[in-house]
């Protein structure tokens, strides 16, 4: 009597291959371009948060995009050349280490890649611009100038105090720096195709534990597809390190870095 036939088993598909480490050299590059870059983009946030500053005590109250203030108080053509100046460094150390066949990928997206970089670079000085408006503030309780805060919000000592890092150009430096550079990395590589992106911490004693597990190799969101975010221990989802759309102790002082894979 013949045995029944047992069906076929299906073809066990390979797991995907890891993903390549950063050398030395290239970890070395980006923290260089990170320190070249807060040092470069300082002049232009020292007139920002001048700017600011003076406009806010004036009592007149800040609302909106960091642009309405902008226009009125003059500082605006001086950020956005800035901005655009780190967003076009950003790609081409993008294509430094993306290989000559990957760099002619991203010549063709650069324009709109650029903007991209422009536009995060911008929404992370709204949020500094709120910031510096509060430090400015002086309580209606105590006899100082009321209305130079937020439209609407009661003072608070603790906002005031934690909102003096964001009224020092050094401070606000390296938000900015990160969300330009990777939005407009991001974008490029994005609108090239590219499908796969990874955390890169600087593996050192100041990383913050959420960033420690975002780069550990066996976590599930340390390398995503372009189009996802990684996903914190507390559940809060970044597109980039610096990106200032998570609670500001995910990306203040961040030093991380994003690579973009084909």
């Amino acid at each position: 009597m013949t045995a029944p036939q047992q069906p076929a088993q299906p073809a066990q598909q390979p797991p995907p291959p890891p993903p390549e480490r950063p050398s030395v050299a290239q970890a070395e590059a980006e923290a260089q371009f990170l320190d070249e870059a807060v040092s470069a983009i300082g002049p232009a946030l020292a007139g920002f948060t001048t700017a600011v500053l003076a406009y806010a005590r004036t009592g007149e109250r800040l609302a909106g995009l960091p642009v309405t203030v902008a226009k009125k108080v003059g500082y605006y053509a001086l950020v956005i050349a800035a901005l655009r100046g780190l967003a076009q460094r950003s790609l081409d150390h993008q294509r430094t280490w993306a290989g000559k066949r990957a760099a002619e990928e991203l010549w063709e997206h650069g324009d709109a890649a650029v903007e991209a970089g422009i536009e995060a670079g911008l929404t992370t000085l709204s949020q500094a611009a709120k910031h510096i408006a509060r430090a400015a503030r002086v309580d209606e309780a105590t006899g100082g100038s009321p209305g130079i805060s937020l439209p609407g919000e009661p003072y608070d000592p603790a906002q005031a105090e934690h909102a003096k890092s964001y009224a020092d150009p050094d401070q606000i430096a390296l938000p900015v720096v990160q969300s330009t550079k990777h939005a407009a990395q991001l974008a490029a590589a994005e609108m090239a195709g590219w499908t796969r992106k990874a955390w890169v911490s600087k593996k050192d004693n100041r990383v913050r534990v959420n960033h420690v597990f975002l780069n550990a190799k066996n976590y599930e969101y340390h390398e995503v597809p372009i189009a996802e975010p990684f996903v914190t221990l507390d559940d809060n989802k970044l597109w980039y390190p610096g990106d200032t759309s998570a609670p500001p102790h995910e990306w203040m002082r961040c030093r991380c870095w994003l690579r973009l894979s084909r």
